[in-house]
């Protein structure tokens, strides 16, 4: 009972991505069709499939070209006001009638590479008994994703990739937890700055004060603090923007002595359409979804000790903490997954509904412990990073790089919104943040 609740727990559709099942629908014939028993297994059989794989992702590389065009056309028919007509002659893309929920694709994609690359790490077409799995597309997308820029440097001579941004929780350190001076991935952080490559922490943490930050990410800014190698305009290209998109803040050393985070003025980074937004609007949706928090609390019977916390710009309920009579301290009261996905989709639903939310932006997700709705999302935040670092030349999505772990479709993962704005690296631990990073600064 328990494991076949998990299976299809795990089937539901808002927690699949249509891009990456696709995918592992077309490895799983020739998986079948050589699903032979390891006794009976040679050399010949796995480079057969190993080259049946290589080939289904030369073809998915294809339709990826052929996507990329029939997007540009379709962008220059918006361009010039073309007619329903020329809509209906253009059609669709070959990808997108074969996934219908596909999104943007903002530079080519080398998957044959990539799945070599990753067979020969990962012994993928060696199996006989477990075909390829989601984690297994999902890590060769993402060294697809690093081997295009690398071959675009090696090209070109130089970086095309701009700006790397990165989830904080579970992405640069554990759920929870913050960037000490230990951490593997600040080494690579400050790589990226060495290369003139912009750095952002786009995260759901909303404070509007500086030193809540700087106390999360007391390692990064001291490693920074302390390089010798780095510029002062380097050091500068390092940026928080928090709460989503609701809070910028960049790194700064007023005298050899100080360094940390300064706040910018949203006069110097809020986007034109963002300006638009009515204060009253904001405040009646943080309203809306604060009173249905409460009676979704009353509903699923959570525990007291389960806050709903109200801010400036986003309203949650959170994990709070009881007494233990057992261990005599307190402990942590925990909110059950399916409790955080009920209260998350509902939320999502509630607000698509109500007029003053829908004048605005605003993004309901599930942290791993917590719910929370945000005004604006990810998607904002990269856009207001690619206009405040470069305002006259603003990076571009095809020169974005979003790292993250919560890219689920609908509502449920904040990091999903990012895809809009850029490119991105779905990971599952700060390991993979590591692993991903040193493939695309080392040769």
């Amino acid at each position: 009972m328990s494991s076949r609740y998990r299976v299809e727990y795990h089937l539901k559709s808002h927690r699949k991505d249509g891009f990456v099942d696709w995918i592992k629908g077309l490895l799983a014939a020739p998986f079948v069709l050589h699903a032979v028993s390891h006794e009976l297994d040679d050399l010949t059989t796995s480079q057969r499939v190993r080259s049946q794989y290589a080939q289904i992702f030369k073809d998915i590389e294809g339709l990826i070209s052929n996507k990329i065009e029939f997007d540009a056309k379709s962008h220059e028919l918006d361009e010039n006001g073309a007619s329903d007509l020329d809509y209906e002659l253009l059609g669709k893309s070959r990808l997108n009638q074969l996934v219908p929920t596909i999104g943007n694709f903002f530079t080519e994609l080398p998957l044959e590479k990539a799945f070599l690359w990753e067979d020969t790490y990962g012994a993928i077409s060696d199996r006989r008994m477990v075909a390829p799995s989601f984690n297994d597309v999902r890590r060769i997308l993402n060294t697809a994703q690093v081997f295009y820029y690398k071959d675009q440097k090696r090209k070109y001579g130089r970086n095309l990739l701009r700006m790397v941004t990165f989830d904080g929780d579970v992405t640069l350190y554990e759920d929870g937890g913050s960037l000490d001076y230990t951490n593997p991935v600040i080494p690579y952080l400050l790589k990226l700055l060495e290369h003139n490559i912009h750095v952002g922490i786009v995260t759901a943490a909303g404070y509007d004060e500086a030193h809540k930050y700087e106390s999360r990410l007391e390692g990064l800014i001291t490693a920074v603090h302390d390089s010798t190698s780095l510029t002062a305009a380097q050091k500068g290209h390092l940026t928080v923007m928090g709460g989503e998109s609701n809070y910028l803040f960049q790194y700064y050393e007023p005298s050899p002595d100080e360094f940390g985070f300064r706040a910018v003025p949203q006069d110097e980074w809020l986007l034109d359409h963002m300006r638009t937004w009515e204060d009253k609007f904001i405040e009646q949706t943080l309203d809306f979804a604060e009173k249905t928090l409460r009676t979704l609390k009353n509903t699923l019977k959570l525990p007291p000790e389960a806050p709903i916390i109200r801010k400036r710009r986003a309203v949650g309920i959170v994990p709070g903490e009881k007494y233990d009579p057992v261990t005599q301290r307190q402990a942590r009261v925990k909110l059950q997954r399916e409790q955080l996905e009920e209260i998350v989709l509902t939320l999502q639903s509630s607000l698509e509904t109500f007029l003053p939310a829908r004048s605005i932006q605003f993004s309901c997700f599930d942290g791993g412990s917590d719910v929370w709705c945000d005004i604006g999302g990810k998607d904002l935040g990269l856009r207001i990073l690619q206009n405040f670092y470069d305002p006259s030349n603003p990076i571009k999505a095809s020169e974005t790089l979003h790292v993250g772990d919560q890219f689920a479709p609908v509502g449920s993962a904040n990091d999903f919104k990012a895809r809009l704005a850029g490119c991105t690296l779905w990971i599952a631990s700060p390991a993979e943040t590591v692993h991903n990073l040193h493939k695309l600064l080392t040769d």
